[in-house]
């Protein structure tokens, strides 16, 4: 079987809550369960979210990165799933992560201002921008605690579930305020 990298951009189907840990919500909970089943599948990759857009390269053998991607279409967190690349690798960028995720930083802000761009969107890039983004993935430092490696589940998990269950919590007590 042949590896491959596919980068793709989306747009989110939420408004962005970013906390204080810079982890937004919903970004959390979709690195979770990245980091639980891509090793299942032998995938690997580097995910940005910015400015309401995701970024993300994933890795591995052709046919599980196309199934993934074929999931990741019809996927409720996103809308207007777009390749940007497609190809051919020899070797894994991001072999011990099942799924970086790279926060907003200044690697990511130089390529933006240097692009002549404001804001993040993946949408307007050209095939080098796409490269250059996929480098700066590589490069980054991981979000959150720095300690996420594949398939693992400590500090990460727990504080994301943490936000979660915060959520909820909040959630409950507005319904219980209008019920009273």
């Amino acid at each position: 079987m042949a590896l491959i990298r596919l980068a793709y951009a989306s747009r989110a189907n939420f408004n962005p809550r970013p906390e204080n840990q810079g982890v937004e919500p919903h970004v959390a909970r979709i690195l979770m369960s990245s980091r639980r089943n891509n090793p299942k599948q032998g995938l690997v990759g580097g995910l940005y979210f910015g400015d309401g857009f995701f970024f993300q390269c994933l890795e591995g053998e052709s046919e599980a990165v196309h199934d993934l991607f074929n999931r990741l279409r019809d996927d409720e967190h996103h809308r207007d799933v777009t390749l940007l690349l497609e190809e051919p690798i020899q070797k894994r960028s991001f072999p011990d992560w099942s799924m970086k995720y790279v926060p907003i930083e200044a690697d990511v802000k130089a390529l933006l201002r240097d692009s002549g761009m404001e804001r993040f969107n993946p949408f307007v890039f050209d095939g080098a921008l796409t490269q250059a983004m996929i480098n700066c993935l590589r490069r980054g430092p991981e979000g959150f605690d720095g300690t996420q490696k594949r398939g693992s589940q400590d500090r990460f998990e727990k504080a994301a579930l943490l936000i979660a269950g915060a959520v909820v919590i909040i959630g409950l007590a507005a319904v219980g305020a209008i019920l009273l």
